[in-house]
């Protein structure tokens, strides 16, 4: 590694550390769960984190026909399981791969020809980018997406640049493992063949692309064969491509389409700096954004059945236009670095046919939306340097409140297998749970036994810790006659990230459009509750398979 490049990273090395090291030891959260179960499978199973059966919500299902992603997550898991679940390790992976990403940024930006200076910017925009600080509190595979994504671009360029065959090999290597972290990275490809180019608007560089091609060739054979090696051989499995089958349709494209160009605003801060950039070239389009505003309340209003705030729908025009006129200055000014970039943005648009579209899979256009802005401002004045300070400041308070919230919600999941649930498993009860997301790795590692849809079931007398507040395989009226025994929850008003009441949904926009939103709702709670028998027959397993 160069110096000056290390130099031009140090600025964003220590601004992620500075916000992340105090959330090392936060509790795991939502789909960390999925992927620290895989980790846990792969210690006696190393090529198949997926060959095992998870009950989710109601019934065991293979993991392989459940988790569209490869097994990158998984292998980088271990080192936790092997620490006995220590968050921290995890998290620490996490904000090593992160210095990864801003380093191949910052060198990706020198090479695609801007100064120290602005290179040092961009890795700082890429810091303070909040979709990135939240995920990078996480155990999921939304971070090392992008660090791999990030370098194998920018060790292509430096193959097309330099044509030393390691850089090729590596290359090769990062781009081929990335798909595997993220599904949708498959498409980075298409942005490699465009840098391979070189200019994309002249004839003989698109001619001369099979000679400096072999890396890019090379990937999908490797993508291709980890997959082959990794595929789940058990019983009734599944594959990448059968999971998201299962998980996509039409059904969201409406909800999903606006949630991507309101993410570009609010969780990835692009669009504001961008527009403000470029004021007077987008004002000659005012019509675009009245456009855009008219048909994004169209697609809220269907999405949502009428009951949106109708400021939404500006917020997601504002996203419209920002991409739309990154993608019309590259070709009124035949700039083909901005070109690529642009459509780098655009790498999750297909996960508009999936189930829910959450800013977590925007994060690995993160590094190229932060090397635009980084050009757009180094050809300005100096006031431009100021309005990307502005940005960073309030992306970084943004990230910081986002991981704030989430260390708030996911500790009640912590604390209620602490309290609620050790101590009666130690005490020799036999203790169940219903409940998903971070909450069924803590109550599987203090000891209880996930009730499902199908035998066995839980007896008069057992204990059962109901994850109240979430996505459950039976509802409330299902604990009718039963003795509640305790509870632990979170109920101080304060910064909510998946709140239905606050249009908060960092994780999914089926919660919010928001990424983080105040709230005095309540923000999560688990109960103790004592089976008793009814007045009607004790029949459990209909009353869970009626469940909503």
């Amino acid at each position: 590694m160069n110096n000056h490049i290390f130099r031009a990273s140090l600025p964003a090395f220590l601004l992620a550390a500075i916000i992340l090291i105090p959330f090392l030891d936060k509790a795991f959260t939502i789909d960390d769960t999925v992927f620290l179960l895989e980790a846990q499978h792969a210690l006696t199973d190393p090529l198949h984190p997926t060959a095992f059966e998870l009950t989710w919500e109601r019934t065991p299902e293979r993991v392989s026909r459940l988790v569209p992603t490869g097994p990158v997550m998984a292998w980088l898991l271990i080192p936790s399981i092997l620490a006995g679940g220590e968050e921290w390790v995890a998290h620490a992976v996490q904000l090593i791969l992160l210095w990864i990403a801003i380093l191949a940024t910052v060198s990706l930006a020198l090479r695609l020809g801007l100064t120290p200076g602005w290179a040092t910017v961009s890795g700082l925009l890429l810091v303070g980018t909040p979709a990135v600080l939240g995920m990078a509190g996480t155990a999921m595979p939304d971070v090392p997406a992008m660090a791999l994504g990030i370098a194998g671009i920018e060790r292509i360029v430096a193959w097309r640049d330099d044509r030393k065959v390691h850089q090729g090999i590596v290359a090769a290597v990062l781009l081929g493992f990335a798909p595997h972290t993220r599904t949708h990275l498959v498409l980075l490809f298409g942005v490699a063949a465009f840098v391979l180019v070189g200019n994309l608007f002249s004839r003989s560089d698109w001619r001369g692309l099979w000679k400096r091609g072999a890396p890019l060739a090379a990937a999908p054979l490797i993508m291709a064969a980890v997959a082959a090696l990794t595929r789940d051989p058990g019983p009734g499995a599944g594959s990448v491509i059968e999971a998201l089958s299962n998980f996509s349709s039409t059904a969201a494209v409406s909800t999903n389409i606006a949630a991507f160009a309101i993410h570009w605003v609010l969780a990835l801060s692009f669009a504001l700096p961008w527009l403000a950039l470029r004021w007077r070239a987008i004002l000659k389009r005012i019509w675009l954004f009245a456009f855009a505003c008219v048909t994004a309340a169209l697609l809220l209003i269907k999405a949502n059945h009428g009951d949106i705030s109708y400021s939404l729908a500006a917020i997601a025009a504002l996203g419209v236009v920002s991409l739309v006129d990154v993608l019309l200055d590259a070709f009124r000014r035949r700039d083909s670095v901005q070109l690529a970039l642009g459509i780098w943005l655009l790498l999750s648009l297909p996960a508009i046919l999936y189930v829910h579209l959450p800013s977590k899979y925007l994060v690995p256009s993160a590094p190229a939306a932060a090397i635009l802005l980084a050009r757009a401002a180094s050809e300005r004045s100096r006031h431009a340097l100021y309005l990307l300070e502005l940005s960073l400041l309030t992306g970084v308070l943004l990230g910081a409140a986002i991981l704030r919230a989430d260390a708030t919600f996911a500790e009640v999941s912590r604390v209620a297998a602490q309290k609620l649930i050790a101590p009666q498993v130690e005490a020799g009860r036999n203790v169940w749970y219903v409940g998903v997301w971070g909450f069924k790795w803590y109550a599987e590692k203090a000891g209880a036994r996930c009730y499902s849809n199908i035998p066995p079931y839980p007896a008069i007398g057992d204990l059962l810790v109901f994850h109240s507040n979430r996505s459950n395989p039976f509802s409330r009226g299902n604990l009718e006659g039963f003795t509640l025994l305790a509870k632990v929850d979170d109920r101080e008003p304060g910064g909510r990230i998946m709140s239905k009441n606050a249009g908060a949904g960092f994780y999914s926009n089926d919660w919010g459009y928001l990424p983080w939103a105040w709230s005095d709702d309540v923000n999560d709670a688990v109960e103790l509750w004592l089976i008793t028998p009814r007045q009607q027959s004790f029949d459990l397993a209909p009353r869970v398979r009626d469940g909503p």
